[in-house]
């Protein structure tokens, strides 16, 4: 059995630019093709998740084609940081609003300040980026 790491790394190598990515659904195909064995494209995709927790330069692209390279032309990566760090501030925005629909009507307005303020002390990206532990 080959060493998935290994071999999703070895596909995704020749793909260097943002112009040229590969989706998970070709790396499954190009998988199946060099070793006769199915992979989803799910575990494709959680499989790059882990390289790239790991410290290997694969970044994404949404964009048409969508899909992976290694490293990236210079601005591709910041780029895609970018990308993510918005997402994430939209995904943090969305939790938020869902707790508040959760106590509409349950609260008194005093309630509701106290839970906004825990909220925004939450979801202040400056806690994640301070020395104090």
């Amino acid at each position: 059995m080959p060493n998935n790491n290994a071999v999703i790394i070895s596909i995704i190598k020749p793909y260097q630019r943002f112009s040229d990515p590969i989706s998970q659904y070709e790396i499954a195909d190009e998988y199946k093709l060099r070793w006769g064995e199915s992979i989803t494209p799910r575990r494709v995709r959680l499989i790059i998740e882990d390289l790239i927790e790991e410290g290997y330069p694969i970044i994404s692209t949404p964009h048409n084609p969508g899909g992976y390279c290694w490293k990236g032309a210079d601005g591709e990566a910041l780029e895609c940081y970018k990308r993510l760090r918005r997402k994430a501030a939209k995904e943090f925005k969305r939790a938020r609003h869902v707790l508040m629909n959760m106590y509409k009507g349950q609260l008194s307005l005093f309630d509701i300040r106290k839970k906004t303020k825990e909220i925004k002390q939450i979801n202040d990206p400056k806690r994640f980026y301070s020395n104090k532990k």
